[in-house]
């Protein structure tokens, strides 16, 4: 997909959560993509000219005298000597178009596909009756999803019960989203 068709694509995606219960999906996909991607550099000392030993007389000249490079633009051989002359960061990318579309649609097969199979799972375990255990606990009719308590999230978050969606539709749902995620990669 070229450039433009990402972004439409991601405009629809968005459109077609926006105002219903997962909306609050976007709250999380926006923040991931206001977090950026994070990316090992190496920041090693720039090679200087000899007699160039003067103070620098601002932060930013100061700053000047170091460079930045991207960990994988280096040769093994070139890593390890830069690693010893320089330090190991984490900076951090704005996301290329592509993955900010594949961003959601994984945030939207994690809620409509993985999300429903992982409380049926729970369920079914939760519902099996241990060995000596004749009736003596109640069984648990279902598993609730709680935002992390720290998480500030515009939209309410919204009860998914996952026995309430048939496997037939969480199929359908995922070879739908897989389809599209090729057409994005291809």
């Amino acid at each position: 997909m070229n450039s433009f068709e990402l972004r439409r694509l991601e405009q629809q995606l968005r459109e077609a959560l926006q105002d219903t219960t997962l909306s609050w999906v976007l709250d999380d996909v926006d923040a991931a993509i206001a977090a950026g991607v994070p990316e090992e550099k190496i920041l090693r000392r720039r090679q200087q000219r000899r007699g160039d030993d003067s103070p620098a007389t601002s932060p930013a000249a100061a700053a000047a005298r170091y460079e930045v490079v991207d960990r994988s633009m280096l040769g093994l051989g070139e890593y390890e000597s830069s690693r010893k002359g320089g330090t190991l960061v984490i900076a951090t990318r704005a996301m290329t178009e592509e993955e900010r579309v594949q961003l959601l649609l994984d945030a939207v097969k994690r809620v409509l596909v993985d999300l429903p199979e992982m409380e049926l799972e729970v369920l079914k375990t939760l519902r099996s009756e241990p060995e000596g255990d004749a009736g003596s606990r109640s069984m648990a009719e279902g598993v609730v999803f709680e935002p992390d308590e720290s998480a500030r999230s515009r939209r309410s978050r919204t009860e998914f019960r996952g026995d309430r969606v048939p496997a037939e539709r969480r199929t359908r749902v995922s070879q739908l989203l897989a389809e599209v995620t090729r057409e994005v990669v291809s």
